[in-house]
């Protein structure tokens, strides 16, 4: 009897004890009527939706990455002078040491687009634009994954993964025009082959007893092929990166092709001949281009030669920040395809596998491997995820106790609000940061009349020739090949990095490495250098310390000098005579930013910090 007394005594104390933590529970025991159940089902469904907002919010902030690209200037500039000349510039502007030297320049679409949009909508436009860009290609691949039965969540989770290993390669630049083209291609490709492995194995109708849901192919979908070659003459006016296009067409198509042949023997003859005539048309389409065969000749010369002086062009490393987003995406690749219980699709495999090498090679190449894996990848890595969960479709639906529900919503809420709110910060302006760029030297040389013939670091060349033009050309810039001989880039390295460590391609007949020599090619008379560069420093400061110094320290902050050529700035006869108290020697790094372009002015420009509202400058260009 007593014994009997205690157990009641616990069961009404636990009773109590559940009633009085009721909100905080997890999930409600008790049955779902009708009405509890549809409630249930609507809140899953908001929080779902939450998430996945949540979730593109933040692809949103990875491809709204705010840093000013070396090469932004100079593509503004550019298409500002197709526009302003009403003609492409078949000759190399703005530079001293390849005057009437052919420039093949690929990015011309780019470089028109982003001018435009620059003139219209200032900086913020330029960033709203490849966020966008960005974003669209993310839509693209959601809607295949969709079609492919990808669940929304999983799709969303998905490419937040794909949008980090872009993160890197979305600044404002042509290549992002690259990456459109390529999504539109894969489109193409998905609405072209959708149902094709089915039609492959249908020998004697075996389609028939297919899934009532299932694609079926039909020859006349090969019509979504003829809109590959226009995208192809638009992707090869738009960036050099055209060649992975054709590469990865051809060996889509051929791969298509091969199928079609083993499976179907004669019965392909048809499919697989307009397959290969579909390639042949990709390539056929590359020659729309206004250099002709004359583009294709300088991408063998050009591409045929080492780059190991540009960072993109070597092997990523664990210090880049792209290192560890594509060790992630590669293991991720691996397990869906080996764990997944969809059908393989071998041709698929085997390009990501080719890509895949190029970009363990050369780091540009990562942005490839991740939109593929972006438009191919998602259904294996869904099926091989259910293999690692249990069945719960059987499962009773229930309701989550309010302090869960509301708690799980305001989270979200939070985080999309935290999210936007910082994506809105990235947009509103592009900083240009005083402590990377010469944003001061550039000033001061516009205050004092400082302008000629400037050797100046690859990295800040083409902002000079946005800030200082006409009066100011340049011997060297960051186009590189496309309109400057090997022997001034030759010359211009061996200045900059001297034998750097073996990392240097040079023509075989160039001689020894002769770093002095791009201070007397074409006789400039100044030469800004990036302090970071320690080899060009030395240099110019082993030049001025000789018997008779051919060089004259003009301008000095923490992260530049200028020299100019004493016979110029030191002879008091001469009419750029710049006397030494109007000198400026200092080694202060300012950490402020200028909203980009950040072109000098006559009178001094309050600098704004970097997240800061400006008002923008007014300016005729860029």
């Amino acid at each position: 009897m007593h014994t009997h007394g205690r157990h009641c005594l616990l069961s009404a104390s636990m009773h109590e004890s559940t009633e009085e933590n009721q909100p905080f529970a997890m999930i409600e025991p008790e049955p779902l009527g009708e009405a509890e159940l549809a409630a249930a089902r609507g809140e899953y469904r908001m929080l779902k939706w939450l998430l996945v907002v949540a979730l593109w919010v933040s692809c949103a902030l990875a491809l709204s990455l705010s840093l000013a690209d070396p090469d932004l200037w100079g593509h503004v500039r550019y298409g500002q002078d197709v526009i302003r000349d009403g003609h492409l510039h078949r000759t190399a502007t703005h530079t001293y040491t390849a005057v009437g030297y052919p420039w093949v320049n690929h990015e011309n679409i780019a470089e028109l687009t982003y001018a435009t949009v620059y003139a219209w909508f200032d900086d913020e436009g330029l960033q709203v634009f490849k966020t966008l860009v960005g974003l669209g290609i993310l839509a693209l691949m959601a809607w295949v994954g969709h079609r492919n039965g990808v669940k929304i969540v999983a799709i969303s989770a998905f490419l937040l993964l794909v949008a980090n290993n872009l993160t890197a390669f979305f600044p404002v630049r042509p290549q992002v025009l690259s990456f459109a083209w390529c999504a539109l291609m894969l489109v193409v490709f998905e609405r072209a082959f959708t149902g094709w492995s089915l039609w492959l194995r249908d020998k004697e109708g075996a389609a028939n007893s297919a899934p009532a849901d299932a694609y079926s192919w039909s020859p006349r979908q090969l019509a979504w092929l003829l809109l590959v070659p226009p995208i192809m003459v638009l992707w090869t006016n738009s960036h050099g990166a055209f060649v992975a296009g054709v590469c990865i067409a051809c060996a889509y198509l051929g791969g298509r092709a091969i199928e079609a042949v083993y499976y179907r023997r004669r019965a392909a003859t048809g499919v697989a001949t307009a397959l290969v005539g579909t390639a042949t048309l990709v390539v056929v389409a590359t020659l729309i281009n206004p250099y002709g065969t004359g583009l294709h000749q300088w991408l063998l010369a050009s591409l045929g030669s080492p780059r190991p002086e540009i960072t993109e062009w070597a092997a990523p490393k664990q210090s880049d920040p792209v290192f560890w987003p594509f060790v992630v995406l590669v293991g991720v690749t691996v397990a869906s395809w080996t764990f997944t219980r969809r059908r393989r699709d071998w041709v698929q495999i085997v390009i990501l596998a080719l890509v895949c090498w190029q970009a363990c090679s050369h780091v540009r190449h990562i942005a490839f491997f991740t939109l593929l894996c972006g438009f191919w990848l998602a259904p294996h890595l869904q099926s091989a995820m259910r293999r690692l969960k249990s069945d719960t479709s059987r499962m009773p639906v229930q309701r989550l106790g309010p302090w869960w529900r509301w708690g799980f919503a305001g989270a979200l809420s939070l985080a999309i609000l935290l999210q936007a709110h910082a994506v809105h910060r990235r947009l509103s302006m592009l900083p240009v940061h005083r402590a990377n760029y010469p944003v001061d030297a550039f000033q001061w040389m516009t205050f004092k009349g400082v302008h000629g013939k400037l050797v100046v670091s690859f990295n800040w060349a083409q902002y000079a020739i946005a800030a200082l033009s006409p009066d100011t050309t340049v011997a060297f810039d960051g186009r590189f090949r496309t309109c400057y001989p090997q022997s001034v880039v030759d010359q211009s390295f061996d200045f900059l990095l001297g034998e750097n460590k073996g990392r240097r391609f040079r023509r075989t007949d160039a001689g020894p490495i002769d770093p002095t020599a791009i201070l007397e090619l074409d006789d400039p008379d100044l030469v800004l250098v990036d302090r970071k560069y320690k080899h060009s420093v030395e240099v110019m400061e082993d030049e001025a310390a000789k018997a008779d110094p051919q060089w004259s320290l003009l301008y000095q902050d923490g992260i530049a000098q200028l020299w100019g050529r004493k016979s110029v700035y030191d002879d008091s006869n001469s009419t750029k005579y710049l006397p030494p108290k109007e000198r400026l020697i200092t080694d202060r790094i300012h950490k402020t930013a200028f909203p980009w372009p950040a072109l000098p002015f006559q009178s001094v420009v309050r600098p704004v910090a970097e997240h800061h509202d400006a008002n923008r400058p007014h300016s005729d260009s860029l």
